[in-house]
């Protein structure tokens, strides 16, 4: 258990990551081409790998890890207090082109405080700072901020790949498995990816 199955396989480059949509691999694979993105609202079921899709982005852009700062919309970036500190990192200048912003679980910031200051400094710093926001339910992002970003969103992945995906882990993790076991596990967590994983790992510490 030292390395979490879910971050070890995590994809880090856009080759590796599993589209859903040939479209959205095309946009992807432009930004990375043109170097820059836009202001990104990255929505749809808990596990479909919006954040993977995030961190992927900011590995093949190159950013520097010093222009690079991470939230979560239900802890410390739900509170007011916190856009102090974004204030701060978006007022220096950053060491590469750009800085970014990723905000998990955007859906649960205030939306009569913390939304509205997120809104104003998308504005403010967009020659330097671009907002990666991901979420479950768009609806709980203010309009303002929608009309700021560029929508993506992410569907599930086939079960069949989903099943694929889960036995190369099993496999390449040396864990011997019957398909009807798998497919119990899969059934209760799809499509959930990170939630199967982490069960699956949970339950196979001895192989």
């Amino acid at each position: 258990m030292n390395n979490l199955w879910t971050e070890k396989y995590r994809p880090s480059v856009a080759t590796d990551y599993v589209f859903t949509d040939a479209g959205q691999r095309q946009q992807v694979e432009h930004w990375i081409k043109q170097k820059t993105i836009p202001h990104l609202l990255l929505s749809g079921s808990p596990g479909t790998g919006k954040t993977t899709l995030a961190k992927v982005l900011i590995n093949e852009l190159g950013v520097d890890e010093y222009d690079v700062m991470y939230a979560n919309g239900s802890k410390d970036a739900r509170k007011v207090e916190w856009i102090d500190k974004l204030i701060g990192f978006c007022q220096t200048m950053p060491f590469g082109s750009f800085k970014v912003v990723l905000i998990d679980e955007a859906d649960y910031m205030n939306i009569n405080s913390v939304q509205p200051a997120l809104r104003n400094l998308m504005e403010d710093y967009s020659q330097t700072v671009r907002f990666i926001l991901t979420c479950n339910y768009p609806n709980k992002i203010m309009p303002a901020i929608h009309s700021r970003c560029q929508g993506f969103h992410i569907e599930k992945t086939d079960v069949t790949e989903f099943t694929a995906r889960v036995a190369t882990v099993l496999v390449t993790e040396g864990v011997e498995f019957d398909l009807d076991t798998l497919d119990s596990y899969v059934k209760a967590t799809y499509p959930d990816l990170r939630k199967c994983l982490n069960l699956l790992q949970a339950n196979s510490t001895t192989g």
